[in-house]
């Protein structure tokens, strides 16, 4: 992906220095999946009543959403036109809602009230999941067959938005066996590949 791939800098007034901000903040939502996966799969998922690691899961979430809160204005920007505009607001609203759950979890679990897990502004992770399984849905179709861009870029996008959104079903529904593999697959493969390939694709720009 070079550096000006589908990316018209004049349209965009230029602004490539937010674009770069951005891809080193969608570097950081790959970070932060990873280290959740370990936390979560190592530690909490062992041992539910570890309130500490459990904390630390969520802090992490919320880390993650707020990165990803400019990176995915960041990628609405690189689009450009109606479209861009769509996806920059609709990525920063879940990533706040998501920011807000995590934030709430994580304070009942150090306080040790676990029990409020349900978050009002995410119930059943209906934005860290479902609204985020659809943004990147969005996001892959509108990168699909640009001009410079690998079609793997595109196609990693679709699968981990369809993938979010099976999770979020199956955190809605209760299936544990349908909650480790689609969250194992968000967490570890299509979530931080597709972040690190936005990173690379943002900061390479200007």
């Amino acid at each position: 992906m070079s550096s000006g791939d589908g990316y018209d800098a004049a349209r965009m007034g230029g602004d490539t220095t937010f674009l770069r901000r951005g891809g080193l903040q969608a570097y950081l939502v790959a970070a932060f999946s990873l280290a959740y996966a370990v936390v979560y799969l190592g530690f909490v998922r062992t041992d539910p009543t570890n309130a500490t690691a459990s904390a630390l899961a969520w802090v992490l979430i919320t880390a993650g959403a707020l990165s990803a809160s400019i990176a995915t204005a960041a990628v609405g920007a690189y689009i450009g036109g109606p479209q861009g505009i769509f996806l920059a607001a609709f990525g920063v609203g879940y990533s706040l809602l998501s920011a807000a759950h995590g934030a709430f979890a994580a304070i009942g679990d150090a306080q040790g009230f676990a029990d409020l897990d349900l978050s009002p502004t995410d119930p059943r992770g209906f934005a860290t999941f479902g609204l985020a399984g659809l943004w990147l849905l969005v996001a892959g179709l509108e990168l699909r067959g640009r001009a410079g861009l690998k079609p793997l870029y595109a196609r990693i996008a679709i699968a981990g938005g369809i993938d979010l959104i099976l999770l979020f079903a199956a955190t809605a529904l209760g299936s544990t066996p349908l909650i480790l593999v689609t969250g194992g697959l968000a967490s570890v493969v299509f979530g931080p590949i597709f972040w690190a390939m936005t990173g690379r694709l943002l900061t390479a720009q200007g």
